[in-house]
């Protein structure tokens, strides 16, 4: 991931070229970016000094990339970054973590009861639900993202945030599009992230899918949707 970033290379391209619109189109004074799964932090990188993000949190469970993150942090002397070395779910309890040095497929596992044994928190129990923010969540977690949208329903129905959430042959083994739709409910559309950063409902092959609201904050980003 550090290579392809040195050379100029986003890992998700299409997500940064979605992102580059949704924060540089928009009305809003400010946007709380929040990335959970953050990796070795290629979208703090890209956003943390954004004119229109006023505030980053990024989450990863794994320590060795928390300390890649906050090292970004330092070297660009980013003041609005917090980094929290969690994982995130449905629940505050201790989980199951399996971490793979050398892949990017490490992830919760509570199925075997198998890898680290940490503490998680939940997107509720992580926010102030009284701020007035403008929440934008990136989730990429290898299956566990229906979960972590679970615990954090108080803050989805208050806030109503823009989720964008891996979708791919990974994550489709863990939950399906219509477990989603079911937990967000009749405020939600879902769109498929397309390679030209675009939206559209062709869901037979994705790799990232954005949850929008159909009404507020977001409205300006139907314009991005091709039927």
């Amino acid at each position: 991931n550090y290579g392809r970033l040195i050379n100029g290379r986003f890992n998700e391209p299409e997500t940064h070229f979605f992102l580059d619109k949704v924060f540089a189109e928009s009305r809003q004074e400010g946007f709380h970016f929040v990335d959970i799964g953050c990796n070795v932090g290629e979208f703090v990188l890209d956003y943390a000094s954004h004119a229109n993000v006023n505030a980053v949190t990024a989450f990863d469970a794994q320590a060795e990339q928390i300390e890649t993150v906050k090292k970004t942090v330092e070297l660009n002397s980013f003041v609005n970054v917090e980094l929290i070395n969690q994982p995130v779910s449905d629940k505050e309890e201790l989980i199951y973590f399996n971490v793979a040095p050398n892949s990017t497929a490490s992830g919760i596992n509570q199925m075997d009861k198998q890898g680290q044994e940490l503490l998680a928190t939940t997107i509720d129990a992580s926010f102030d639900h009284d701020n007035d923010d403008t929440f934008v969540f990136l989730i990429d977690t290898e299956g566990a993202e229906l979960s972590i949208m679970k615990g954090g329903l108080d803050l989805i129905r208050k806030s109503a945030p823009l989720i964008i959430f891996e979708y791919n042959h990974v994550t489709r083994r863990h939950f399906g599009l219509n477990n989603v739709r079911d937990l967000l409910g009749q405020d939600y559309d879902l769109f498929r992230l397309r390679k030209d950063g675009l939206l559209d409902q062709s869901f037979e092959r994705t790799w990232n899918v954005v949850a929008m609201p159909r009404h507020g904050k977001f409205d300006y980003l139907k314009s991005l949707v091709k039927y």
